[in-house]
């Protein structure tokens, strides 16, 4: 039977907490330093998400982990789903701990609905803290990760947390198998004795020191500090050896853990949210085309076919095998799956195709609606283009399978093809009913005269991945403490840029605002061909242009939407445990923002033997003041979605162009076409 806690040592141990939360939010922002009761939740997270998949081993939290409360009136809204939830429990029917969880598996999503809203909607953290603790014991650990990482990306009261980054607490999904097994393999008390025991073959784990880690450069600067070798001093950091990768040409890119993680983080930002809107609909899908344009880039790059996407070419690129924490094996995509999704694309395009001949469309609630009349079209566009991954409801999607899974979705090459498929759908949709933009939009009397760029470089990067949610949950547990001795990394390489600048030189006969946007595609070129080539968004900045000659400079870290690299969890927590000793002083902006981009990828990788050849187009639009004026590059919509004008984001690649509409949008003063090359430079030698 559900209770409150009863009256015992562990009803004191929150009445303690409480007392505890009404000093926390005035304090925790105060000079942007975490004091000791943040610092406390911190911990606590991080304690509870360490080997999430295994039994919780700290008392405390078990403790206060037995018993879910019940007692409605701690929640500011007890709904449906909480009930249905409650009762599942009560009857025994939750999602068992030993089950493989995907949201898209409608009996998972519900459950996981049920279980978001009894975090969600709790009236204080002592409440929370309670729930948080009887899940991460009671609960499927999929089911209470995804829960969890919701509250904590929707509760701007819990916003202040850090996180840590799914490719840490989840490791399988990011590794191949090899690494995984070798991982979980390992065992600090025979590693130890090898260490005295004389060989001459080198050990598949090493010690390294502290300051071999890499990348030495964090967000902060949280690498080179003294306090970080003193946050790190207790800490073994024990190397695991790279194992070989696969062969294919892509996999710089598709198997990069910050490519993989970015659809996870923005699906994830997406699903229940509150103010669902079309504005999220129109930023959900250039996402989707920036993902797109930007692997079609990576394909054209290595010399694959790259304009249609087909199944066969998915077919010959594999990749390496990923387990989940049980063991299993990702399928690539099962044929009822590949079946499911290409039966609600076809009925899709069928729908569109009839929209677009008809100029009619029958709503959900069985309105017939003429798209043509007043802003009917947009009604159309959000019927018929869901975006919230998690209403893609599949009864075959209770087995791992890449695709399915929005951690290894971008893993799987299927993906791109049925993405192409759909925002050729969308496009076309908007290209035939949406209203042209108005020839306003198109500043006058200026010209783009030139443009400069410094070399564009890439190279291949090492780097040290954080494994130690791998290991044993024993390795940091003693006589009932919990404890951090040894960190596992594994040295990668990783694709990353130099930086880089241009200045562009605009004439211009008066004073006047513009927007300028930067988008990178290929060396193709000829009339009709805009719809078959990518076209990434690399900017988008406002600008003031005054009467004459003007010179804008613009460097590649000032492109917005875009994150470095993330403290690691093991680093995290010896910073908490640092300041915990009043040793050091813990800044909120810690972290890096989840949705951010890695600036490191906006760049294809160059050619080594000849460069690759691409091209730059610059569109300048007029800029109205009449939208929320913030960067549509920033991946941050908690407070709305961000844009700089009233043109649709991606504009003017938001829809299908037809020949006659290339000379209004991509010709003109108002642009400029700059060729452009890249080229691949080995800096580091590969061990």
């Amino acid at each position: 039977m559900l209770s409150c806690l009863p009256k015992t040592s562990a009803m004191k141990f929150l009445c303690l907490l409480s007392l505890i939360f009404l000093l926390y939010l005035n304090a925790v922002f105060a000079g942007g330093i975490a004091n000791r009761y943040y610092l406390e939740k911190q911990r606590f997270l991080l304690e509870i998400l360490h080997h999430v998949h295994e039994p919780l081993l700290n008392d405390q939290w078990r403790s206060l982990g037995e018993h879910l409360v019940s007692d409605k009136s701690q929640y500011v809204v007890y709904n449906e789903q909480m009930s249905d939830f409650f009762e599942n429990f009560t009857r025994g029917r939750l999602v068992p701990r030993e089950v493989y969880y995907n949201p898209q598996y409608p009996a998972h999503y519900q459950q996981s609905l049920g279980l978001y809203y009894f975090f969600y909607h709790t009236r204080d953290w002592i409440t929370l803290w309670q729930n948080i603790c009887w899940a991460r014991v009671h609960v499927n650990p999929g089911m209470f990760l995804q829960a969890l990482s919701q509250v904590l990306l929707k509760r701007e009261d819990y916003q202040a947390l850090v996180m840590p980054k799914i490719y840490e607490l989840w490791p399988e999904a990011f590794h191949n198998e090899v690494t995984v097994r070798s991982a979980r393999n390992f065992n600090f008390a025979n590693w130890i004795r090898q260490q005295d025991t004389f060989t001459s073959q080198p050990l598949e784990v090493q010690q390294i020191l502290p300051q071999e880690l890499q990348p030495i450069r964090l967000e902060g600067d949280l690498r080179s500090s003294t306090k970080w070798f003193e946050a790190m001093a207790d800490v073994h950091i024990l190397r695991l050896k790279e194992h070989r990768r696969g062969l294919h040409r892509l996999q710089h890119l598709i198997e990069d853990i910050g490519w993989q993680s970015y659809w996870y983080y923005i699906n994830m930002g997406i699903a229940q949210t509150e103010n669902s809107s079309q504005e999220l609909q129109e930023w959900w899908y250039n996402q989707v085309g920036q993902l797109l344009a930007r692997y079609k880039l990576e394909r054209y790059g290595q010399q694959l076919p790259y304009k249609r996407l087909t199944l066969q070419e998915a077919d010959n690129l594999r990749t390496p095998h990923l387990l989940t924490w049980l063991n299993q094996r990702f399928q690539l995509v099962t044929p009822t799956s590949s079946k499911k999704v290409t039966q609600a694309l076809q009925y899709l395009e069928a729908s569109v195709a009839d929209a677009i001949s008809t100029h009619r469309f029958m709503l959900n609630n069985g309105s017939n609606i003429n798209l043509e009349a007043d802003d009917n079209w947009r009604l159309g566009l959000k019927e018929l283009f869901p975006f919230d991954l998690t209403q893609l409801q599949l009864e075959s999607s209770n087995e791992p399978q890449l695709l399915l899974d929005l951690r290894t979705s971008l893993r799987s090459t299927e993906f791109y093809y049925y993405a192409e498929r759909l925002l050729l759908s969308y496009r076309r949709y908007r290209q035939a009913l949406q209203p042209s933009p108005k020839p306003s939009f198109r500043p006058t009397e200026l010209r783009i005269d030139s443009m400069d760029i410094t070399p564009l470089i890439t190279y291949d990067e090492p780097v040290d991945v954080d494994l130690s949610n791998l290991l044993h949950a024993r390795h940091f547990h003693y006589d009932g403490h919990f404890m951090w001795p040894f960190t596992l990394q594994q040295r990668q390489y990783r694709l990353q840029q130099e930086p880089f600048s241009f200045s562009l030189q605009i004439t211009s006969n008066k004073t006047q605002s513009i927007v300028l946007r930067l988008f990178l595609t290929t060396a193709e070129s000829g009339s009709g061909a805009v719809n078959r080539e990518p076209f990434y968004q690399l900017d988008s900045f406002l600008t003031v242009l005054y009467e004459g000659v003007n010179r804008i400079t613009r460097d590649s870290r000032q492109i917005s939407g875009l994150i470095g690299d993330h403290i690691s969890l093991t680093e995290l927590h010896q910073y908490v445990r640092l300041a915990e000793q009043e040793e050091f002083d813990f800044p909120l902006n810690i972290s890096t923002p989840n949705c951010g981009f890695p600036r490191r990828l906006i760049l294809p990788r160059g050619g080594q033997r000849q460069p690759l050849r691409l091209r730059l187009l610059i569109v300048a639009t007029v800029y109205d003041f009449k939208a929320r004026q913030a960067n549509e590059l920033n991946c941050d919509f908690s407070k709305g979605v961000s844009r700089w004008d009233e043109l649709p984001l991606g504009y003017p690649f938001e829809r299908y162009l037809e020949v006659e509409d290339e000379a209004l949008h991509l010709w003109g003063d108002h642009t400029f076409w700059q060729s452009v090359e890249i080229n691949h430079v080995d800096r580091f030698r590969h061990e």
